[in-house]
């Protein structure tokens, strides 16, 4: 999950310290998150979807063709 908020963040043009102020997390934490060395709470998983504009199984599910309708997976591994 953690590459795909990085990817998603990134996509947006939202900066780490931007991306954490709106979910309500310390920077090194979201760091942590993307580099998957912690993992992401339920609470924080709707707060970081609704903060990148995507459903929550967009994020758990990145690889899944149906998780992102509308949301060209190409376009965010690209970011």
């Amino acid at each position: 999950m953690g590459a795909t908020i990085k990817a998603l963040r990134e996509y947006t043009g939202a900066t780490i310290d931007q991306l954490a102020t709106r979910v309500g997390m310390a920077r090194p934490t979201l760091a942590n998150i993307e580099a998957g060395r912690r993992a992401l709470n339920r609470k924080h998983l709707r707060a970081m979807a609704a903060a990148l504009g995507v459903p929550p199984i967009a994020i758990m599910w990145a690889d899944e063709d149906e998780a992102a309708p509308g949301v060209d997976k190409r376009e965010v591994g690209a970011a």
